[in-house]
Protein backbone atom coordinates (compact mmCIF):
# COMPACT_ATOMS: atom_id res chain seq x y z
CA UNK A 1 0.00 0.00 0.00
CA UNK A 2 2.96 2.89 0.86
CA UNK A 3 4.10 1.31 -2.29
CA UNK A 4 1.11 2.39 -4.23
CA UNK A 5 0.49 5.33 -2.35
CA UNK A 6 3.57 6.75 -2.60
CA UNK A 7 3.88 6.31 -6.50
CA UNK A 8 0.56 7.94 -6.77
CA UNK A 9 1.28 10.89 -5.08
CA UNK A 10 5.03 11.61 -6.04
CA UNK A 11 4.54 10.34 -9.38
CA UNK A 12 1.43 13.01 -9.78
CA UNK A 13 3.17 15.98 -8.20
CA UNK A 14 6.00 15.34 -10.74
CA UNK A 15 3.69 15.07 -13.64
CA UNK A 16 1.27 18.36 -12.75
CA UNK A 17 4.69 20.24 -12.32
CA UNK A 18 6.11 18.83 -15.98
CA UNK A 19 2.79 19.87 -17.47
CA UNK A 20 3.29 23.17 -15.72
CA UNK A 21 6.19 24.18 -17.06
CA UNK A 22 5.35 22.78 -20.20
CA UNK A 23 2.27 25.23 -20.76
CA UNK A 24 4.65 28.35 -19.11
CA UNK A 25 5.64 29.62 -22.05
CA UNK A 26 2.30 29.46 -24.09
CA UNK A 27 0.90 31.62 -21.12
CA UNK A 28 1.22 34.78 -22.74
CA UNK A 29 4.64 37.43 -21.26
CA UNK A 30 4.03 36.68 -17.65
CA UNK A 31 4.16 32.99 -18.51
CA UNK A 32 6.89 32.95 -20.75
CA UNK A 33 9.02 35.27 -18.24
CA UNK A 34 8.79 32.68 -15.21
CA UNK A 35 9.42 29.84 -17.66
CA UNK A 36 12.84 31.83 -18.65
CA UNK A 37 13.64 32.53 -14.96
CA UNK A 38 13.05 28.67 -14.20
CA UNK A 39 15.52 27.34 -16.82
CA UNK A 40 18.40 29.29 -15.09
CA UNK A 41 20.05 28.93 -12.02
CA UNK A 42 18.77 29.36 -8.99
CA UNK A 43 15.58 28.87 -9.83
CA UNK A 44 16.58 26.13 -12.08
CA UNK A 45 17.83 24.22 -9.08
CA UNK A 46 14.97 24.72 -7.35
CA UNK A 47 12.77 22.98 -9.93
CA UNK A 48 15.50 20.38 -11.26
CA UNK A 49 15.36 19.48 -7.69
CA UNK A 50 11.46 18.80 -7.43
CA UNK A 51 11.44 16.53 -10.48
CA UNK A 52 14.57 14.60 -9.70
CA UNK A 53 15.49 13.97 -5.88
CA UNK A 54 13.05 15.69 -3.46
CA UNK A 55 10.46 12.62 -4.71
CA UNK A 56 13.03 10.12 -3.28
CA UNK A 57 13.43 12.03 -0.10
CA UNK A 58 9.72 12.67 0.91
CA UNK A 59 9.30 8.94 0.17
CA UNK A 60 11.71 7.77 1.86
CA UNK A 61 10.95 10.41 4.85
CA UNK A 62 6.97 9.39 5.10
CA UNK A 63 6.68 5.86 3.75
CA UNK A 64 10.30 4.41 4.17
CA UNK A 65 11.61 2.14 1.76
CA UNK A 66 8.67 1.03 -0.08
CA UNK A 67 8.19 4.94 -0.43
CA UNK A 68 11.25 5.69 -1.93
CA UNK A 69 10.19 2.51 -4.39
CA UNK A 70 7.34 4.39 -5.03
CA UNK A 71 8.80 7.35 -5.62
CA UNK A 72 11.07 6.25 -8.31
CA UNK A 73 8.29 4.39 -10.07
CA UNK A 74 6.05 7.29 -10.08
CA UNK A 75 8.94 9.48 -11.72
CA UNK A 76 9.36 7.00 -14.42
CA UNK A 77 5.45 6.83 -15.14
CA UNK A 78 5.55 10.40 -15.18
CA UNK A 79 7.96 10.53 -17.41
CA UNK A 80 6.17 7.98 -20.01
CA UNK A 81 2.71 9.95 -19.06
CA UNK A 82 4.26 13.01 -20.57
CA UNK A 83 5.71 12.13 -23.56
CA UNK A 84 3.50 10.32 -24.79
CA UNK A 85 0.67 13.45 -24.41
CA UNK A 86 3.73 15.90 -25.73
CA UNK A 87 4.29 13.61 -28.63
CA UNK A 88 0.44 13.54 -29.09
CA UNK A 89 0.56 17.05 -29.13
CA UNK A 90 2.93 17.34 -31.66
CA UNK A 91 2.11 14.40 -33.75
CA UNK A 92 2.58 16.29 -36.66
CA UNK A 93 6.09 16.83 -35.91
CA UNK A 94 6.89 13.45 -34.92
CA UNK A 95 4.96 11.25 -37.51
CA UNK A 96 7.19 11.94 -40.72
CA UNK A 97 9.66 13.94 -39.82
CA UNK A 98 13.24 13.48 -38.73
CA UNK A 99 14.04 12.55 -34.91
CA UNK A 100 17.43 11.99 -32.67
CA UNK A 101 15.30 8.82 -31.30
CA UNK A 102 14.49 7.30 -34.54
CA UNK A 103 17.71 7.36 -36.07
CA UNK A 104 19.75 6.14 -33.15
CA UNK A 105 16.96 3.05 -32.77
CA UNK A 106 18.25 2.29 -36.25
CA UNK A 107 22.16 2.79 -35.49
CA UNK A 108 21.94 0.86 -32.61
CA UNK A 109 18.81 -0.98 -32.07
CA UNK A 110 15.60 -0.10 -29.66
CA UNK A 111 16.15 -2.26 -26.65
CA UNK A 112 19.94 -0.98 -26.38
CA UNK A 113 19.59 2.85 -27.08
CA UNK A 114 16.74 3.12 -24.54
CA UNK A 115 18.56 1.13 -21.92
CA UNK A 116 21.96 2.67 -22.35
CA UNK A 117 19.67 6.19 -22.26
CA UNK A 118 17.93 5.13 -18.40
CA UNK A 119 22.08 3.93 -17.69
CA UNK A 120 22.94 7.47 -17.39
CA UNK A 121 20.75 8.34 -14.36
CA UNK A 122 22.74 6.24 -12.27
CA UNK A 123 25.26 9.32 -12.44
CA UNK A 124 21.98 11.79 -11.61
CA UNK A 125 23.16 11.82 -7.75
CA UNK A 126 26.71 11.98 -8.65
CA UNK A 127 26.25 15.60 -10.63
CA UNK A 128 23.99 16.42 -7.97
CA UNK A 129 26.69 16.32 -5.63
CA UNK A 130 29.14 18.01 -8.13
CA UNK A 131 26.37 20.97 -8.23
CA UNK A 132 26.31 20.98 -4.28
CA UNK A 133 29.94 21.67 -4.21
CA UNK A 134 29.79 24.18 -6.55
CA UNK A 135 26.53 25.85 -4.63
CA UNK A 136 28.26 25.36 -1.37
CA UNK A 137 31.80 24.52 -1.05
CA UNK A 138 33.50 26.71 -3.30
CA UNK A 139 32.17 30.32 -2.40
CA UNK A 140 34.49 29.49 0.57
CA UNK A 141 37.54 29.66 -1.94
CA UNK A 142 36.38 32.74 -3.07
CA UNK A 143 36.25 34.33 -0.27
CA UNK A 144 39.18 33.02 1.66
CA UNK A 145 41.55 32.50 -1.57
CA UNK A 146 40.34 35.36 -3.68
CA UNK A 147 39.15 32.71 -6.42
CA UNK A 148 37.19 33.92 -9.43
CA UNK A 149 33.16 34.43 -9.04
CA UNK A 150 31.20 32.85 -11.59
CA UNK A 151 27.49 33.75 -12.90
CA UNK A 152 25.91 30.14 -12.45
CA UNK A 153 22.70 31.15 -14.81
CA UNK A 154 25.20 31.54 -17.71
CA UNK A 155 26.13 27.60 -17.14
CA UNK A 156 23.22 26.08 -15.78
CA UNK A 157 20.64 26.55 -17.95
CA UNK A 158 18.38 25.03 -20.21
CA UNK A 159 18.09 26.45 -23.50
CA UNK A 160 17.29 23.95 -25.85
CA UNK A 161 13.99 23.37 -25.57
CA UNK A 162 13.58 26.48 -27.74
CA UNK A 163 14.72 24.02 -30.97
CA UNK A 164 12.62 23.70 -33.29
CA UNK A 165 11.22 20.32 -33.67
CA UNK A 166 12.45 18.96 -30.28
CA UNK A 167 9.59 16.15 -28.93
CA UNK A 168 8.94 14.27 -26.46
CA UNK A 169 11.56 12.05 -25.45
CA UNK A 170 13.70 13.90 -27.82
CA UNK A 171 12.78 17.29 -25.44
CA UNK A 172 13.19 15.27 -22.32
CA UNK A 173 16.68 13.70 -23.12
CA UNK A 174 18.19 16.75 -24.37
CA UNK A 175 16.99 19.10 -21.67
CA UNK A 176 18.16 16.08 -19.02
CA UNK A 177 21.95 16.60 -21.49
CA UNK A 178 21.19 20.00 -21.20
CA UNK A 179 21.34 20.72 -17.37
CA UNK A 180 24.24 18.43 -16.90
CA UNK A 181 26.95 19.52 -19.39
CA UNK A 182 25.79 22.84 -17.73
CA UNK A 183 26.90 21.26 -14.50
CA UNK A 184 29.77 19.61 -15.64
CA UNK A 185 31.24 22.43 -17.34
CA UNK A 186 30.98 24.98 -14.38
CA UNK A 187 32.43 22.70 -11.97
CA UNK A 188 35.23 21.86 -14.20
CA UNK A 189 36.31 25.73 -14.50
CA UNK A 190 36.69 25.94 -11.31
CA UNK A 191 38.73 22.80 -10.72
CA UNK A 192 40.85 24.40 -13.26
CA UNK A 193 41.33 26.99 -10.67
CA UNK A 194 42.11 24.49 -7.98
CA UNK A 195 44.68 22.44 -9.79
CA UNK A 196 46.20 25.78 -11.38
CA UNK A 197 46.39 27.52 -7.90
CA UNK A 198 47.75 25.27 -5.81
CA UNK A 199 49.46 22.18 -7.84
CA UNK A 200 51.26 24.06 -10.76
CA UNK A 201 52.81 20.56 -11.45
CA UNK A 202 52.48 18.58 -14.70
CA UNK A 203 52.00 14.78 -14.23
CA UNK A 204 54.48 12.59 -14.56
CA UNK A 205 52.60 10.08 -16.53
CA UNK A 206 52.49 11.61 -20.27
CA UNK A 207 49.57 9.68 -21.13
CA UNK A 208 47.43 11.31 -18.20
CA UNK A 209 49.06 14.89 -19.35
CA UNK A 210 47.40 14.09 -22.75
CA UNK A 211 44.25 12.57 -21.60
CA UNK A 212 43.24 15.72 -19.13
CA UNK A 213 44.73 18.03 -22.05
CA UNK A 214 41.15 18.60 -23.12
CA UNK A 215 39.72 19.74 -19.25
CA UNK A 216 43.08 21.11 -18.10
CA UNK A 217 44.32 23.02 -21.29
CA UNK A 218 47.17 24.87 -19.18
CA UNK A 219 48.47 21.64 -17.96
CA UNK A 220 51.11 22.10 -21.10
CA UNK A 221 52.19 25.72 -18.69
CA UNK A 222 52.55 23.82 -15.34
CA UNK A 223 56.12 23.07 -14.34
CA UNK A 224 57.48 20.06 -15.91
CA UNK A 225 57.81 16.66 -13.97
CA UNK A 226 61.82 17.10 -14.07
CA UNK A 227 61.57 20.17 -12.77
CA UNK A 228 62.41 21.63 -9.48
CA UNK A 229 60.04 23.53 -6.57
CA UNK A 230 62.12 26.30 -7.50
CA UNK A 231 60.48 26.66 -10.66
CA UNK A 232 57.32 25.95 -8.61
CA UNK A 233 57.63 28.94 -6.71
CA UNK A 234 58.51 31.13 -9.45
CA UNK A 235 55.36 30.35 -11.84
CA UNK A 236 53.13 30.57 -9.18
CA UNK A 237 54.49 34.25 -8.62
CA UNK A 238 54.73 34.81 -12.11
CA UNK A 239 50.77 34.02 -12.22
CA UNK A 240 49.57 34.61 -9.00
CA UNK A 241 51.83 37.23 -7.80
CA UNK A 242 49.70 40.27 -8.57
CA UNK A 243 46.45 38.81 -7.12
CA UNK A 244 44.94 36.99 -10.26
CA UNK A 245 43.41 33.85 -8.49
CA UNK A 246 41.95 32.32 -12.18
CA UNK A 247 43.49 29.83 -13.94
CA UNK A 248 46.21 30.69 -16.47
CA UNK A 249 43.43 30.17 -19.81
CA UNK A 250 40.52 31.54 -17.93
CA UNK A 251 38.73 34.58 -19.81
CA UNK A 252 39.54 37.35 -16.46
CA UNK A 253 43.08 36.89 -17.74
CA UNK A 254 42.99 37.23 -20.99
CA UNK A 255 39.98 40.12 -20.58
CA UNK A 256 42.83 41.42 -18.31
CA UNK A 257 45.22 41.94 -21.53
CA UNK A 258 43.97 45.46 -22.95
CA UNK A 259 44.22 46.55 -26.66
CA UNK A 260 46.32 50.36 -26.18
CA UNK A 261 48.53 52.59 -28.11
CA UNK A 262 51.54 50.36 -27.15
CA UNK A 263 49.94 47.25 -28.24
CA UNK A 264 50.47 47.72 -31.95
CA UNK A 265 53.95 48.45 -31.38
CA UNK A 266 54.26 45.30 -29.57
CA UNK A 267 52.57 43.17 -32.01
CA UNK A 268 54.77 45.10 -34.84
CA UNK A 269 57.71 43.70 -33.05
CA UNK A 270 56.86 40.20 -33.04
CA UNK A 271 55.46 40.42 -36.59
CA UNK A 272 58.92 41.80 -37.57
CA UNK A 273 61.17 38.92 -35.72
CA UNK A 274 58.24 36.38 -37.38
CA UNK A 275 58.87 37.85 -40.94
CA UNK A 276 62.85 38.34 -40.65
CA UNK A 277 63.83 36.52 -37.61
CA UNK A 278 67.79 36.89 -36.67
CA UNK A 279 70.41 33.93 -35.88
CA UNK A 280 68.82 31.06 -37.67
CA UNK A 281 71.32 29.38 -39.01
CA UNK A 282 73.58 26.65 -37.25
CA UNK A 283 76.23 27.55 -34.85
CA UNK A 284 79.77 24.80 -36.03
CA UNK A 285 81.49 26.32 -32.86
CA UNK A 286 78.49 25.92 -30.49
CA UNK A 287 79.43 24.92 -26.96
CA UNK A 288 75.93 24.26 -25.92
CA UNK A 289 73.24 23.23 -27.43
CA UNK A 290 69.59 21.28 -26.78
CA UNK A 291 66.86 20.87 -29.24
CA UNK A 292 62.50 20.84 -27.91
CA UNK A 293 59.37 20.13 -29.93
CA UNK A 294 55.88 20.86 -30.03
CA UNK A 295 54.21 18.07 -31.96
CA UNK A 296 51.03 19.88 -31.76
CA UNK A 297 52.52 23.27 -33.93
CA UNK A 298 55.50 21.28 -35.65
CA UNK A 299 57.51 22.86 -34.29
CA UNK A 300 61.25 21.17 -33.43
CA UNK A 301 64.01 23.53 -33.31
CA UNK A 302 67.50 23.36 -31.96
CA UNK A 303 69.30 26.06 -29.95
CA UNK A 304 73.05 26.32 -30.05
CA UNK A 305 75.18 28.65 -27.86
CA UNK A 306 78.47 29.33 -27.52
CA UNK A 307 79.79 30.16 -24.01
CA UNK A 308 83.27 31.47 -23.79
CA UNK A 309 84.92 32.62 -19.60
CA UNK A 310 80.72 32.16 -18.36
CA UNK A 311 79.67 34.40 -20.97
CA UNK A 312 77.38 33.59 -23.92
CA UNK A 313 79.22 34.99 -27.03
CA UNK A 314 77.33 33.23 -29.51
CA UNK A 315 73.52 32.05 -29.85
CA UNK A 316 71.81 30.63 -33.04
CA UNK A 317 68.64 28.57 -33.80
CA UNK A 318 67.34 26.62 -36.62
CA UNK A 319 65.08 24.05 -37.43
CA UNK A 320 61.01 24.01 -38.75
CA UNK A 321 58.89 26.59 -36.61
CA UNK A 322 55.72 28.79 -36.74
CA UNK A 323 55.94 32.32 -37.15
CA UNK A 324 55.07 32.80 -33.17
CA UNK A 325 58.02 30.29 -32.48
CA UNK A 326 60.64 32.02 -34.98
CA UNK A 327 59.59 35.51 -33.31
CA UNK A 328 60.16 34.20 -29.80
CA UNK A 329 63.66 32.31 -30.72
CA UNK A 330 64.96 35.30 -32.67
CA UNK A 331 63.82 37.48 -29.85
CA UNK A 332 65.83 34.96 -27.59
CA UNK A 333 68.98 34.64 -29.41
CA UNK A 334 69.28 38.20 -29.53
CA UNK A 335 68.59 38.99 -26.07
CA UNK A 336 70.94 36.52 -24.36
CA UNK A 337 74.16 37.37 -26.29
CA UNK A 338 76.58 39.09 -23.87
CA UNK A 339 74.85 37.43 -20.70
CA UNK A 340 76.05 34.92 -18.24
CA UNK A 341 74.28 31.93 -17.57
CA UNK A 342 72.97 33.62 -14.64
CA UNK A 343 71.43 35.92 -16.48
CA UNK A 344 70.48 33.75 -19.24
CA UNK A 345 68.78 32.12 -16.52
CA UNK A 346 66.76 35.22 -15.26
CA UNK A 347 65.84 36.26 -18.48
CA UNK A 348 63.95 32.79 -19.05
CA UNK A 349 62.02 33.65 -15.73
CA UNK A 350 61.08 36.96 -17.63
CA UNK A 351 60.26 35.99 -21.19
CA UNK A 352 57.87 33.57 -19.34
CA UNK A 353 56.15 35.90 -17.34
CA UNK A 354 55.65 38.18 -20.55
CA UNK A 355 54.11 35.56 -22.42
CA UNK A 356 51.93 33.61 -20.01
CA UNK A 357 50.57 37.12 -18.66
CA UNK A 358 51.42 39.73 -21.47
CA UNK A 359 51.51 42.24 -18.95
CA UNK A 360 55.26 43.94 -19.23
CA UNK A 361 56.72 45.42 -16.55
CA UNK A 362 59.07 48.41 -16.44
CA UNK A 363 62.44 47.49 -17.76
CA UNK A 364 61.33 45.09 -19.47
CA UNK A 365 61.85 46.61 -23.05
CA UNK A 366 65.70 47.19 -22.60
CA UNK A 367 65.61 43.41 -22.23
CA UNK A 368 64.30 43.29 -25.56
CA UNK A 369 61.44 40.80 -24.73
CA UNK A 370 58.61 43.12 -24.52
CA UNK A 371 56.85 42.33 -27.78
CA UNK A 372 56.66 38.64 -26.42
CA UNK A 373 53.61 40.08 -24.35
CA UNK A 374 51.33 39.96 -27.00
CA UNK A 375 51.63 36.26 -27.16
CA UNK A 376 49.03 36.32 -24.71
CA UNK A 377 46.30 37.50 -27.01
CA UNK A 378 46.48 34.33 -28.83
CA UNK A 379 46.32 31.40 -26.18
CA UNK A 380 46.46 28.79 -28.46
CA UNK A 381 50.40 30.17 -29.35
CA UNK A 382 52.03 30.37 -25.68
CA UNK A 383 53.86 27.15 -25.75
CA UNK A 384 55.18 27.60 -29.59
CA UNK A 385 56.52 31.03 -27.47
CA UNK A 386 58.02 29.69 -24.45
CA UNK A 387 59.54 26.49 -26.55
CA UNK A 388 62.64 28.47 -27.71
CA UNK A 389 62.87 29.69 -23.67
CA UNK A 390 62.91 26.10 -22.64
CA UNK A 391 65.28 24.87 -24.59
CA UNK A 392 67.53 27.53 -23.86
CA UNK A 393 67.11 26.70 -20.23
CA UNK A 394 67.96 22.95 -21.21
CA UNK A 395 70.75 23.95 -22.93
CA UNK A 396 72.08 25.84 -20.73
CA UNK A 397 72.40 23.00 -18.19
CA UNK A 398 74.35 20.89 -20.13
CA UNK A 399 78.05 20.36 -19.82
CA UNK A 400 78.84 19.38 -23.53
CA UNK A 401 77.12 19.25 -27.22
CA UNK A 402 74.49 17.35 -27.36
CA UNK A 403 73.71 15.86 -30.84
CA UNK A 404 70.29 16.42 -32.87
CA UNK A 405 68.88 13.10 -31.21
CA UNK A 406 65.64 14.54 -29.69
CA UNK A 407 66.95 13.29 -25.72
CA UNK A 408 65.79 16.54 -24.44
CA UNK A 409 63.22 18.32 -26.28
CA UNK A 410 60.45 19.43 -24.38
CA UNK A 411 61.92 20.33 -21.44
Amino acid sequence: MNFLTAMAFLGGGVLVLAALLTLLPHLGRPGRATAEALSRAPLLDAAMSLLTWVPWVVGAAVWGWWGLAGGLAGQIAAYFIWVTAHELAWRHETRRGPRIVRFVNRAIGRWRNHTALWATMIALPILWAVRLGEVIAYPFLVWFAGFPRYRHAEWVNLTRHKFRGLVGHDLFWCLYCDWMTGVYSLGADMLRNVESFWCPIRFGDEAKNRHTRSVFPDVDLWVPEDGTMEDVEELMDCMYGGGQRSWFGHPARLEAVKDDAGAEQLDGALLEHSRDPRNRHDLPECTHSAEGQLPQCGDSIRVQFRIEEGRITSARWSGPACPVCAASASIMTEAVRGLDTGEAQALFRTARRLVLTGAPRPGDGESGLAALAAVRRAPARINCALLPWHTLRSALGMQAVVPWSGEDCGR
